[in-house]
């Protein structure tokens, strides 16, 4: 099997690849990232901004794959997996879980990118071979996904949709 890490910064033009920490940002062409999802994942497809891959990098700063900075996580007991109300449990949806080592520097990943989408938002796709269905999870917080997050219940093959937090008066 095999699987990506992707997010769309919405509104976002110009961004650049980089390097947070050990992770690094692949800015795909133009049509790159929407191009492979039209088939399945089409909603987040026909939103406009830049797609991003996630890398692992070493202290080279050669660039390997999303193998090293996440994985299925198996310890989940099948009882306790959370599945959306709206897929089909036999789709073979596995839990999200990053490696040691690189959990803080996706969170970093992570604001970076919002902060540079002029719309404040951002679309995370964990993309696993297989099973692939253009399921969406509505608008999140950067706080609640990393809540979901951290109870293990962020699936591969959801796109999540995650804006900034809404300014209080």
């Amino acid at each position: 099997m095999s699987y990506d890490l992707e997010i769309l910064v919405e509104g976002g033009k110009s961004i650049q690849p980089m390097i947070i920490d050990n992770i690094r940002i692949e800015v795909n062409s133009r049509y790159g990232g929407r191009h492979r999802y039209t088939d399945t994942f089409s909603y987040m497809a026909e939103k406009r901004g830049a797609w991003c891959s996630l890398f692992e990098t070493d202290t080279d700063n050669r660039i390997f794959s999303a193998f090293n900075i996440a994985d299925i996580d198996s310890s989940v007991p099948e009882a306790d997996k959370v599945y959306p109300f709206w897929t089909d449990r036999t789709s073979g949806m596995y839990t999200l879980r990053f490696k040691p080592g690189y959990y803080r520097s996706f969170r970093a990943v992570m604001k970076k990118l919002l902060s540079l989408s002029p719309k404040k938002r951002i679309m995370f796709l964990p993309r696993l071979q297989g099973g692939e269905y253009n399921n969406v999870c509505g608008v999140l917080t950067l706080k609640q996904f990393f809540k979901l997050l951290d109870s293990k219940k962020i699936l591969f093959n959801i796109a999540y949709i995650i804006q900034e937090e809404a300014e209080t008066d």
